[in-house]
């Protein structure tokens, strides 16, 4: 080591270090070094050196650094090609997000929220799969993941027809985003592995032959021919022309971002829900604020024709509950390349030198989500951990006496805060009041524990749960 570095750990096999951890278990792998070696530390795995940062104070050093000295896109780039055989020339990703990030926020917001309360409506209430008055046994994640893939896949990449209540475009808006989510579940099942490099030679035929079918269903082609597209997808497309981006690389890139607008909104879905079922002082607290927004809209859940963004921006103990989620289910690893040689003071003054061509990891599911410091028995379900006495939304929360700016950090921070994160709050709000509004839901087996997580998934986001949970649901009377 150099004078000023982080304390290294190498582990004990040689270049191959802690990948294996790293892979498995990196929660674990991370807590375990930072007891060892405080909240700054280097990793070597699999050949290259990582340098992991675990104060939430000092976050800040990191989130808002020169690009040209820290940079997401050479790390992103990889990723890319390894899952999902992209190459784009003269990539930028914070220009790519600058341009995209119109398309879902700010005066574009409603139109898109509209346009998923009407694809809700067809997948979930319209689909005769899906809404019948008998009792149906499903998969809760199942449910959650299908529902939310397919009505945002709608939403974002078009429908068959202009009319979203003509009866034969939603038949056949069922029937195709059904193919599309079947195609895509396979696929995302090997995506952390083609992530790590870990795919057999079985995996990897079977990846490929996925990835293959879904380039044929989301072919810039196909996409060209259908209604409603969103002005999303129309900027999406317009920058990879002018990247210069062939036909067959365009289609590629928009399985991409499949996987990266849908990926996680369907498990955020799945937790919250399940945790509703087990906690009935929470399911009673997120009704009641719920029937009371349609109450004083002099409407029924059953009556509802739109879900609008104002109706849903007045929600704090649905907001609490979901906050909550997220803490304790989203794990991403906010993740830079160094460039150069360069110091990195710590909030508390501390200083360390990082050398060129590692890579800087902070991971805040482990601090400051999962910290007992900040929070009172973390790993502990509290919906209301989010709220004031008065009902206001709690923004205060501390570490070593000192309050924090980054508190919990499920999108991400920074420049690179996720530039969907509006849009897919909107999304989960929508699927989760049409389910409680329109269906009867229960557990069936009422004593069935929270599943554990799917560890591999560390650091991509969301966590998916290592098995599902059974639920009874039913169409309302």
């Amino acid at each position: 080591r150099h004078p000023g570095e982080p304390p290294l750990d190498k582990g004990l096999v040689p270049w191959l270090g802690h990948a294996v951890e790293f892979g498995r278990d990196a929660a674990k792998l991370f807590s375990n070094m930072k007891r060892k070696h405080g909240d700054i530390f280097t990793v070597q795995a699999a050949g290259k050196f990582i340098t992991v940062l675990l104060d939430p104070h000092s976050y800040d050093a990191v989130l808002w650094e020169s690009n040209s000295k820290i940079d997401f896109g050479q790390y992103a780039r990889i990723l890319m090609d390894r899952m999902f055989d992209v190459r784009l020339p003269d990539y930028d990703s914070n220009e790519e997000k600058a341009m995209l990030k119109m398309a879902l926020q700010n005066k574009n917001l409603p139109s898109l929220t509209k346009a998923m309360f009407f694809n809700l409506r067809t997948v979930l209430i319209f689909d005769p799969q899906t809404a019948t008055q008998d009792w149906k046994d499903v998969g809760l994640f199942h449910l959650s993941y299908s529902t939310m893939s397919r009505a945002g896949y709608l939403t974002l990449y078009g429908n068959e027809n202009k009319n979203y209540s003509d009866m034969s475009g939603q038949a056949k808006d069922q029937a195709y985003s059904l193919e599309v989510y079947k195609e895509f579940f396979k696929l995302d099942r090997y995506l952390m592995k083609a992530a790590r490099s870990t795919l057999s030679a079985e995996e990897k035929k079977m990846f490929d032959n996925t990835k293959k079918n879904l380039w044929k269903l989301l072919s810039v082609k196909r996409l060209d021919c259908r209604a409603n597209r969103s002005l999303w997808l129309d900027t999406y497309k317009q920058h990879l022309e002018d990247l210069g981006t062939v036909e067959d690389m365009q289609t590629k890139a928009m399985l991409l971002q499949l996987w990266s607008t849908q990926g996680n909104a369907g498990p955020a879905v799945f937790w919250l829900l399940l945790f509703l079922l087990k906690y009935p002082s929470a399911m009673e607290a997120v009704q009641r604020e719920m029937e009371g927004i349609f109450r004083t809209r002099k409407q029924t859940p059953g009556e509802m024709h739109e879900l609008s963004q104002e109706m849903l921006n007045s929600t704090p103990i649905f907001d609490s509950v979901l906050n909550e989620t997220l803490r304790l289910t989203a794990a991403p690893f906010i993740t830079r390349e160094v460039l150069q040689d360069m110091p990195l003071t710590m909030a508390d003054g501390r200083k360390y030198h990082l050398r060129k061509g590692d890579r800087l990891c902070l991971f805040p599911y482990i601090s400051p989500q999962m910290d007992p410091e900040i929070y009172e028995e973390p790993e502990k379900f509290k919906y209301n951990r989010f709220l004031n006495s008065d009902g206001t939304e709690k923004k205060d929360f501390y570490k070593g006496g000192k309050k924090l700016k980054y508190y919990t950090m499920p999108w991400g921070g920074g420049i690179n805060v996720c530039i969907g994160q509006s849009f897919a709050i909107s999304s989960i709000k929508q699927c989760v009041f049409l389910l409680l509004s329109y269906f009867d839901l229960e557990l069936k087996d009422p004593n069935a524990k929270i599943p554990g997580f799917d560890k591999e998934r560390y650091g991509f986001g969301m966590l998916q749960p290592e098995e599902d949970v059974v639920i009874r649901y039913r169409l309302k009377a």
